[in-house]
């Protein structure tokens, strides 16, 4: 009984070590009570959450799970991650957790949930003057016409990429770097895809792994790549798309269903927050408001691209003006034919 307690003891102990340092890192003055929650974990549970908490959500990770009352999962996130956080409604669950259909118990791992984003600035259009610098081969996927062949879910075809026709995918993805694509489309079935740098996250697309096919980018583009680590999970929930960010480093974003025509710079989702972005029914309004502005802005071509920067925004608020011009970058290419 004696060791029993002394292990519980210090995985305890060990646990509100990591908040106060968490809490320090961050430069709060803020610590919770977590000495009660602890309490209610039994041994295995405790383990199971200071692998989370010193790992920071690295590798594989378990659910741990308590009665739903009191929100004990905003107190771990509170603990652990973000100590100004003040509302459950603040939190969205990521896709790696097991747990959420359970009607009883949710899950504290804290490296379970994300903080939504709420952005302060929408992302810009697209310049004219910029997209005529490039090259049509150098253009992504997007910025060539596109055309839905029929009604096959994922059917479609881009200007030197032939006809694509998984009818299992839901999106493919393009990996760039500056204004060269690197690698082959990468389709995507599964609700949930990582993308990930150095640091293996479960099953996905490995950019590292892209970046053998290369063309020997410069330095930038290398200290870039190697500062994506955990990267991003890309989210296929219900008729919306969410993006949650892993990484140490934000990233940014613009989709049709961001777009707002006075904007200067693209959306930045900080490092642990996530966002939705692709809606529907935005994207549904937004295209109708580019087509009536299209005359003065030239905005996406294809409204079921999205696009992603990791570390480095573009557009008037940064000194690359356009997304070709950042080191490393996506395009999301939602299937089109619905």
């Amino acid at each position: 009984m004696f060791m029993f307690r002394s292990k519980r003891n210090i995985l305890s102990k060990r646990l509100v070590e990591a908040h106060r340092r968490r809490a320090q890192q961050l430069g709060s003055d803020e610590c919770v009570e977590v000495g009660p929650l602890l309490k209610r974990l039994q041994e295995n549970q405790l383990q199971m959450l200071l692998s989370a908490v010193t790992s920071r959500g690295q590798g594989a990770s378990n659910c741990v799970l308590l009665p739903r009352d009191n929100q004990p999962h905003v107190l771990c996130c509170q603990a652990w991650r973000w100590p100004d956080l003040r509302l459950a409604s603040e939190l969205r669950r990521l896709p790696v957790c097991r747990s959420a259909a359970d009607p009883v118990y949710i899950c504290c791992n804290p490296y379970h949930w994300s903080r939504i984003c709420q952005p302060d600035y929408p992302p810009p259009p697209y310049s004219v003057c910029a997209m005529d610098t490039l090259k049509p081969e150098d253009r992504a996927p997007s910025e060539a016409p596109l055309v839905c062949r029929n009604s096959t879910p994922g059917s479609l075809t881009t200007s030197g990429e032939g006809s694509l026709t998984n009818t299992l995918s839901w999106c493919k993805l393009a990996y760039w770097e500056m204004g060269q694509r690197v690698g082959p489309l990468y389709p995507v079935e599964q609700p949930a895809v990582n993308v990930f740098g150095q640091v293996p996250y479960g099953d996905g697309l490995s950019l590292e792994t892209l970046a053998r096919h290369s063309f020997s980018p410069p330095d930038s583009v290398t200290r870039t790549r190697d500062k994506i680590g955990l990267g991003v999970t890309i989210s296929h929930e219900g008729d919306s798309v969410w993006v949650y960010n892993r990484s140490d480093s934000p990233i940014f974003v613009n989709s049709l269903s961001l777009d707002d025509f006075d904007s200067a710079s693209p959306t930045r989702v900080p490092a642990d927050y996530c966002l939705c972005i692709f809606d529907p029914i935005r994207v549904s309004r937004n295209n109708n408001d580019w087509n009536f502005k299209r005359t003065q802005h030239f905005g996406p071509i294809d409204k079921n691209s999205i696009r992603l920067s990791f570390v480095k925004g573009w557009g008037p608020r940064y000194s690359r003006q356009e997304i070709t011009s950042c080191p490393c970058w996506l395009e999301i290419l939602l299937s089109p034919c619905r």
